[in-house]
């Protein structure tokens, strides 16, 4: 006798997310990453931001150092929010357009100061893998 076993793994890093899941996800850590850089903002906006993040997600800027990892952002958002450096009483940035490719939306977004300012978040499940800035 022969037994056949067929295991299913769902894995949420292949799965392909509508466009209305990445629009509002990147709506969503838009609004978490606002909420950080204000003023009384706390260390629970700090952690429900990088929840909004994978365990290996990387932020990269070639114009502003490189690549960074979760680790290191983390740690710095922590220091510059126990610095008191996170004074903003308005949101930092506005959505402008959006344009979703698979798993991914290049999103146009107006800064306070009235810059423009390019940036694609990748995902892998409804988390942000990666954000990677086009703008100086």
């Amino acid at each position: 006798m022969t037994l056949l076993f067929v295991i299913s793994i769902n894995t949420n890093a292949s799965e392909e997310l509508s466009k209305t899941t990445l629009i509002e996800q990147v709506k969503h850590v838009n609004n978490l990453q606002n909420k950080v850089l204000m003023a009384g903002s706390t260390a629970q906006d700090i952690t429900n931001l990088f929840a909004a993040y994978t365990d290996n997600f990387t932020y990269e800027h070639e114009v502003y150092g490189g690549v960074y990892t979760r680790e290191h952002l983390l740690s710095n958002t922590i220091k510059f929010h126990k610095k008191g450096n996170y004074k903003n009483t308005k949101p930092r940035y506005k959505i402008l357009k959006t344009m979703v490719g698979l798993n991914a939306v290049a999103v146009s977004r107006l800064q306070r100061d009235g810059a423009t300012h390019l940036s694609v978040f990748e995902f892998k499940g409804n988390k942000v893998s990666r954000i990677i800035e086009y703008w100086k």
